[in-house]
């Protein structure tokens, strides 16, 4: 799998000598793997030292025009001025080094939507080929930076997966196991049994010591005693000794992750308790020692230290939760915004803490009944109900070598791509025509990448994805609706229809002169967003024509050829254009998005119309 990382880049001389770094001629075959996005390039052949320079003023060109713009003091150490990926792959994908660099450009494009300037190096001086991305902080319309948050580093991990598969399924012949094979293997797997009991008893668990009484009851035994755990369950007709790290190789099963899993919830229950019966930070970090929890405060992260008088586990903010950070901005806005809920003195706090924890605790499941327990678990777990949905060939994207990428719909004139792991997958021969049958839980998570814009990124319930493709392709019976919902459906259609003040139309007139408006309003968008890109350049050509870095005045001037600038234009006049522009895309956005839900409101009411005939029919001819 493709391993990504990313670094911020602080400071404008540090971005020079990473651009000078990646673009090392040793590494990148003299130059030959290198690719950008957004560049000026007025070099026709240009030598190593040349290339550093072009780029760094290209950069330097965005950065001016938007400090012209936002005057803002940013304290040196957090003024972020580029971007640095890290992009690297396994001698085992069996890629050219032209291929890794496509993915990284692609991968970058589709990340940032074509808004940013960047340079991809492709290195193959080790035995593992890599990239090295840079992305510059500001748009090319040098109107707003890049923020990078979870959910960026997130898409960066997914895009970079889904290209990477679709390259590497070029070269790579699948080596295929069927939802058929999945469903052999679940039952019969010793591996999978035994995660399944670790994680139930994990779930219904106190502490470590609790954890080890349930888990001999439940045929687990646990070897400690050497470098890697070992596990086994002594009820299967095959004793089969597991590893740890065999079992979660992202964090190896052993002594010291349990202890960790149980300090962990264990602080999350004493940071409950406390925070709402203690007035500031302090207050609470005094309380804290008394139920033997340390909070050591640093600039901005904590080390909470768990102490039960034998040992101590030590575990940052970051590693705690994922609901709350637990860091020190959380705890500074937490007591700014609630007030003391109980007051609760020193002498208190361990005799109440005991009351709390016996009622959190009430619902634990008790050694004997953890048998029991799990069987029921157990029962439910396996009657969770799989959907299967065909789906068409036309509908797939690719297959690749551990699943296939299916279309999905978006909204209106937007497409979007779904994972389907070969577990969840058989695939039939019909008349020379593939057909897929897809077997979905309404309970599962499937990540949705958005073709044209990354942000828009997200997760998809698996009972979303069967209402969608049994939608798509008609698959499953018609259900009766009720005589409200009939009831409200009239409503909506005759409200929809005054809002479009028509009379005497059908549906389908509507629908056409609908999607005739939006696709002109889809051109007159396009052609405003072009106007403003062009406006941004020359603005950025009229800035840096006045700057005293020379290089910088130099491509200025290039660019000022190119786009035949008057010398009478000023920054002013130029902004003024933009202002008005932006205006107008401000109103015709509106209309656009008032006229996409008018539009799929009107396609719902046709397709429950059709829906209601089809069944009318089907009931004459039974």
């Amino acid at each position: 799998m493709v391993i990504t990382k990313h670094y911020a880049v602080h400071g404008k001389k540090y971005r020079r000598q990473l651009i000078k770094y990646i673009l090392n001629p040793k590494k990148t075959r003299k130059l030959s793997l290198i690719s950008d996005f957004g560049m000026s390039n007025y070099l026709d052949f240009p030598d190593y030292m040349e290339l550093v320079k072009m780029y760094q003023n290209n950069f330097l060109s965005n950065d001016q025009l938007y400090d012209s713009r936002f005057d803002r003091q940013e304290k040196k150490q957090q003024k972020i001025f580029a971007h640095h990926i890290i992009q690297s792959f396994s001698p085992e994908d069996k890629l050219s080094p032209e291929e890794i660099n496509r993915i990284g450009y692609e991968t970058v494009k589709e990340l940032t939507g074509g808004q940013y300037k960047f340079i991809v190096a492709t290195h193959v001086d080790q035995d593992h080929y890599h990239n090295h991305i840079i992305i510059n902080s500001i748009d090319c319309q040098s109107q707003k930076k890049l923020k990078w948050d979870y959910a960026l580093e997130r898409n960066l991990q997914m895009i970079s997966d889904r290209i990477s598969k679709l390259a590497g399924a070029k070269i790579i012949p699948p080596k295929r196991y069927s939802h058929r094979d999945y469903e052999v293997y679940r039952r019969s797997n010793h591996k999978y049994e035994l995660k399944q009991r670790l994680f139930f008893l994990m779930e219904h668990s106190i502490d470590f010591n609790d954890f080890m009484q349930k888990a001999e009851q439940l045929n687990v035994k646990m070897d400690f005693s050497r470098k890697h755990s070992r596990f086994f369950m002594t009820d299967r007709d095959k004793k089969q000794v597991i590893r740890g790290d065999k079992l979660n190789k992202r964090e190896p099963y052993s002594k010291e992750s349990f202890q960790h899993y149980f300090s962990k919830k264990k602080i999350e229950q004493i940071l409950e308790f406390l925070l709402p019966r203690s007035n500031s930070f302090d207050d609470l970090v005094e309380k804290a020692g008394f139920l033997g929890l340390e909070l050591k405060s640093k600039i901005k992260t904590i080390d909470f230290v768990l102490s039960d008088g034998q040992s101590c586990i030590s575990i940052p903010n970051k590693s705690l939760s994922k609901k709350n950070l637990y860091d020190t901005t959380y705890f500074e806005s937490y007591f700014k915004e609630h007030d003391v809920v109980e007051v609760l003195h020193n002498s208190e706090v361990k005799t109440e803490f005991e009351m709390f924890e016996s009622q959190q605790h009430s619902d634990t499941l008790s050694v004997e009944e953890i048998t029991e327990a799990y069987e029921t678990y157990k029962t439910k777990r396996d009657a969770v109900h799989e959907f299967e949905v065909k789906i068409p060939e036309e509908q797939v994207e690719k297959m690749v070598s551990d699943g296939l990428f299916i279309k999905v719909w978006m909204g209106i004139g937007q497409e979007g791509l779904i994972f389907i792991p070969n577990h969840q997958l058989n695939i039939l021969e019909q008349e020379n025509k593939k057909q897929y049958q897809v077997f979905v839980r309404e309970t599962s998570s499937y990540f949705v990448y958005h073709k044209e814009n990354s942000e828009k990124n997200r997760f998809m319930k698996g009972r979303d994805l069967i209402r969608q493709l049994t939608f798509d392709n008609r698959s499953l019976p018609y259900k009766k609706r009720i005589s409200l919902v009939d009831l409200r459906q009239k409503i909506e259609e005759i409200n929809l229809l005054m809002t479009l003040n028509t009379q005497n139309k059908t549906f389908l007139e509507l629908k056409d002169e609908l999607v005739e408006e939006i696709a002109q309003l889809d051109i007159d968008l396009t052609n405003l967003q072009e106007k403003t890109a062009t406006l941004n350049k020359m603005a950025e050509v009229v800035v840096n024509l006045q700057s005293e870095n020379l290089d910088t005045k130099r491509l200025a001037k290039y660019e000022c050829s190119k786009l035949n600038l008057s010398q009478d234009v000023t920054i002013g006049l130029i902004e003024f254009e933009i202002a008005l522009f932006q205006n107008q895309m401000d109103s015709k956005i509106e209309k656009y998005e008032n006229l996409v839900i008018n539009l799929e409101t009107l396609i719902k009411m046709i397709s429950g119309r059709h829906n209601y005939i089809d069944k009318k029919e089907n009931t004459k001819s039974i």
